[in-house]
């Protein structure tokens, strides 16, 4: 991917509080989505949100944001250059 291709693409963020909430932005469409787990397309691939009771509290296509809520237990890539292993790094963090 090179530096063009990163410039047109609409801002991507990630908040946490307290493992309770999560703000995501740069939302394409969601793939899937249970209490226990969401997929969604973001501008740099492929999201999944581990957890227990996740609840998407508000979702915008149109401005790519989302608000989520539950037991946030970890989050990970896959797609362009990211990749899942057996041991990624959230899990560690919110052990």
């Amino acid at each position: 991917m090179n530096n063009q291709e990163i410039k047109s693409r609409k801002a991507h963020n990630v908040v946490i509080f307290n493992k309770k909430q999560m703000t995501v932005s740069g939302v394409s469409r969601v793939e899937n989505f249970n209490e226990n787990l969401i997929v969604l397309m973001t501008e740099f691939g492929q999201m999944s949100i581990e957890g227990t009771n996740l609840h998407i509290s508000r979702l915008s296509l149109e401005t790519g944001d989302m608000n989520i809520d539950g037991d946030i237990i970890g989050l990970f890539y896959s797609g362009d250059s990211y990749e899942r292993k057996n041991s990624n790094l959230f899990s560690k963090i919110f052990k």
